[in-house]
């Protein structure tokens, strides 16, 4: 009788475990393969953001770590370098590599937090305008070489005006173009900030019209440079004045009568 009932209670047990393993093993089934969906998922998203990652080429530039004032000094404290994707940058950017450089120059307009810093965000003398916005409208830049006589033993300076005198055919005739700007002298360009300490010029630049662009560039012999006084507007170079002496005429008196110019020379030669 206890054999028996023994029997019976190991007989119940082991079906109670047997029924709870039936219930559960489906839940266990599930959450193994969600594991397995969800580790798949993972690696297919950093797959994903690995791609877009590469695609996207990213480009450390400089940006304001703070709200930089317009004015305001360019430091360590105010700039960081951040990583971004190199289609939303441009040569106005300022790449990481040239962090130092923004180091005490000044913002010329306010930058926002985590905005990135460009060139025309720099005043003065980092500057980054072309050379060529210079050149006036309807005038064109023209660069000719020069000696230490032309370029008047160095003391050229961008700013000064000049006339230059072309020979032609073996200085057989001569054409003068007046008043040109010297806008650069060799690779100076901004008289104040950019003075030059060189004693020898190599080349010169100009401001002209098309016209008298032509004129000299048509020149077969040499070029000879004269320095204008800057506040020289005239055509010409006026000469000296006439000897008022010179141009004044004889008067002849006869007998308390004027005689007339013509009977005058007349007896004068007489």
């Amino acid at each position: 009788m206890f054999v028996s009932m023994k029997r019976t209670a190991r007989s119940f047990s082991s079906g109670n475990w047997a029924g709870k393993a039936r219930t559960f093993l489906p839940l266990l089934a599930g959450l193994l393969l969600c594991g397995f969906a969800l580790a798949a998922a993972g690696r297919r998203v950093a797959t994903v953001e690995e791609n877009l990652h590469r695609q996207a080429n990213p480009v450390e530039v400089v940006v304001a770590s703070m709200q930089i004032p317009a004015g305001d000094t360019f430091s360590l404290q105010n700039l960081a370098k951040k990583a971004i994707p190199s289609s939303g940058t441009g040569q106005r950017n300022v790449p990481a590599s040239d962090f130092e450089l923004l180091v005490g120059a000044r913002a010329k307009t306010a930058i926002d937090p985590g905005e990135p810093v460009l060139w025309t965000d720099v005043e003065e003398p980092y500057d980054t305008d072309a050379f060529s916005g210079t050149v006036h409208p309807g005038l064109r830049a023209m660069t000719l070489g020069v000696d230490p006589t032309s370029s008047f033993a160095g003391m050229l300076h961008p700013g000064d005006r000049v006339d230059l005198l072309v020979e032609r055919s073996g200085a057989s005739s001569t054409d003068w173009v007046r008043n040109i700007p010297v806008i650069a002298v060799d690779r100076d360009h901004n008289r104040l900030a950019h003075p030059s300490d060189k004693e020898e010029t190599a080349t010169v630049t100009l401001m002209v019209t098309p016209g008298e662009g032509s004129r000299i560039a048509r020149a077969s012999g040499k070029v000879h440079w004269f320095l204008r006084n800057p506040g020289d507007n005239a055509a010409a170079a006026q000469g000296p004045p006439a000897d008022p002496m010179a141009s004044r005429a004889v008067e002849v008196w006869k007998g308390g009568v004027k005689v007339p110019p013509i009977v005058a020379a007349k007896e004068i030669r007489e």
